[in-house]
């Protein structure tokens, strides 16, 4: 299975979140996994081939990882791991489910593949953004928000309709975070182009 940087832990390169395959424990949650007790699979695909495949299955303290992965060059081998869950405290009474990172121990919501599924900082990944200049974040943030919304992203278009189920609170909110990400990029992106010409 490998993937990039395949087996090793906070090597000298620093790839990207991005371009790993994830497990978020939250979108377990959502897609219902942890109330079911059987197995489930999760696939990564391109261009509609299926390039990767888990398998995972909800245990009393846990999620088990079952997958076949191979460093570059190296025999595949079958992996079987339970990740465990750490909790802490909440505000109010209860409790946040985590991961429990199996290298560092750190809790973590994502864990992320190459040979094995490990949290970020194992791995020595950054997010995409960590790599963008000040004044294209608020522009990413503003894609994410259009295409969370069904867009295409280009702030060239119109600001996406409402989705259907979505409360008209939420679309409103989200709208005006909009409005303010693309009126700070607009200026942060004049201010670094005065400052490039003189």
């Amino acid at each position: 299975m490998g993937g990039p940087g395949s087996g090793r832990f906070g090597g000298i390169l620093t790839d990207k979140c991005e371009d790993y395959r994830s497990v978020d424990l939250t979108w377990l949650k959502r897609k219902g996994t942890l109330d079911s007790w059987g197995w489930s699979t999760i696939t990564w695909s391109r261009g509609g081939e299926v390039r990767s495949s888990i398998q995972v299955k909800r245990e009393d303290c846990g999620v088990r990882f079952r997958y076949r992965a191979r460093n570059q060059g190296d025999e595949w081998e079958d992996v079987n791991e339970l990740m465990p869950f750490a909790y802490t405290r909440t505000n109010f009474g209860g409790r946040r489910r985590w991961f429990e990172c199996l290298s560092c121990r750190r809790n973590c919501r994502v864990l992320y593949g190459g040979k094995y599924y490990r949290c970020r900082r194992c791995w020595g990944l950054r997010y995409k953004s960590q790599y963008e200049p000040a004044w294209a974040r608020p522009l990413s943030k503003a894609q994410k928000i259009r295409e969370r919304l069904g867009g295409s992203g280009s702030l060239d278009e119109l600001f996406p309709e409402k989705p259907k189920g979505m409360h008209w609170r939420t679309y409103n909110r989200l709208k005006r975070q909009d409005d303010l990400l693309t009126d700070r990029w607009a200026t942060m992106t004049m201010d670094w182009m005065d400052k490039l010409t003189g």
